[in-house]
This record gives structure tokens, sequence and C-alpha cells, in this order.
């Protein structure tokens, strides 16, 4: 019975996600909060897609297979070439989840990240991470360090 509580709570959990938005100051908070880091857990992550007209997302896929906003499979789709690959993490802060999607700069971290863990022998599900904010001018660049409590401490992003 554990495991169906586990799995509702899974599903109930991610059906109610926010998304972050990464910006040169920080990290903002669906509500407008801007944080220079922030503590999170991470759960998942998976490829993405967004087609973008004038900085406006018009269609998003968060598997890179499918859009959810026209209900069309994206190798079918005309406009793909013009679409932003991306990378979709599902994490958790202050037992709250969120979403991210991740562009070319900040996905690239993350797959360092994702790197330095395996060779760690971990798995980034239920990683404790730090994320913090490198200020690009126009845009924030994501970092991700792993929790002070995960020794040994790995920073990611360019030197």
């Amino acid at each position: 019975m554990h495991s169906t509580s586990s799995a509702l709570q899974e599903l109930f959990a991610t059906s109610f996600a926010r998304y972050l938005a990464i910006r040169p100051s920080g990290i903002q908070l669906p509500h407008g909060v801007i944080h220079a880091s922030l503590r999170v857990t991470l759960r998942d992550s998976r490829p993405a897609r967004t087609l973008y007209h004038d900085h406006h997302p018009q269609c998003r896929s968060l598997d890179g297979i499918r859009s959810v906003t026209h209900d069309r499979a994206c190798a079918d789709c005309l406009l793909r070439p013009d679409c932003t690959p991306q990378i979709h993490i599902d994490l958790i802060h202050d037992r709250v989840p969120y979403r991210l999607l991740l562009a070319y700069t900040s996905a690239r971290n993350f797959l360092l990240f994702l790197s330095r863990l395996g060779k760690q022998g971990r798995g980034l599900p239920q990683s404790d991470v730090i994320l913090s904010v490198l200020n690009r001018g126009r845009w924030g660049e994501l970092r991700f360090i792993s929790s002070p409590s995960s020794n040994p401490i790995t920073q990611c992003h360019p030197t």
C-alpha cells in the first residue's frame, strides 16, 4: 500500500508543478521573488522543445516527442528546425514541486553535472543540489552545485 500512496503523491505533485524562471539576477519563483540561489531536490529530467515567436512560446513539448500545445508529433512538424532544444527538469524546493526548462548554456552545465554524479556512483533522482545563477548580462546561466551534505562538493559551470 505504501507504493500506491507514494505513486499517488508523485502524480499529484507533478501535476501541480510551477515553472521557475532563470533571470540574470537569480532564480525567479512563480510569485515573483528572485533568489540568488536555491537548495532543491532533483527528481527527473528529460528532453524538451519550445518554438518561440517574438520571444514568446508558441508550441512546447515536455518530452521532445509530442507537442502539448498542438497535440501533434514533433517529428511531423514542419517548424521543428526552428524549435529550441531544451532539458526539462522536475525538482522540489521547500516541499513544493517546480519545473525548469533549460536552454543551451544551462543545459550544458546540467549535463556536465549529471556526468559528475555518474562518476561518483550517484544518480539524478532525489539528488540534493544548490542552484545558482551566473549573470551573463541579458540572460542568467544556471549552475548546479552538489549540496554541502554530499561529499565531495561538485560545482558545474564553465571556467
